[in-house]
Formats: structure tokens, sequence, C-alpha cells
């Protein structure tokens, strides 16, 4: 198990970059939480994926899908 990592933004520029650099170093990093303003379907994919523990989506607006 490596070490737990939060990403803020997951869906942004900056958020996928990082996750991309996770996903190479799998074995160094574990994906706790992944949070997204209102991407939901890059959002899920990212969920798929990496299989954090907590997803959260900030637009209450998509909750109620």
């Amino acid at each position: 198990m490596g070490k737990r990592i939060a990403i803020l933004g997951s869906t942004g520029s900056i958020g996928r970059q990082a996750l991309d650099v996770i996903s190479s170093l799998e074995d160094q990093f574990e994906v706790e939480v992944l949070t997204a303003h209102s991407n939901a379907d890059l959002l899920i994919k990212q969920a798929i994926e990496h299989q954090p523990n907590a997803v959260v989506i900030v637009n209450e607006a998509l909750t109620k899908k």
C-alpha cells in the first residue's frame, strides 16, 4: 500500500495529469478521494478506474438525477 492521495478537482487539467502520474506509479500511491465541480461523467469514469473510498461532486443539481 502506498501513500493515500486526495485529488481535488480531478476532472480539471491538473487533476487529470495528477491521476496519470498516480497511474504510472500505482505501487506508490492509492487514490482515497476524488472531487469535481460538475463533470460527473468524467468523475464516474475516474472513480471506476481508481476505486477511491469517497467521491464528491460540488454541483448539487447533479446529485438529484
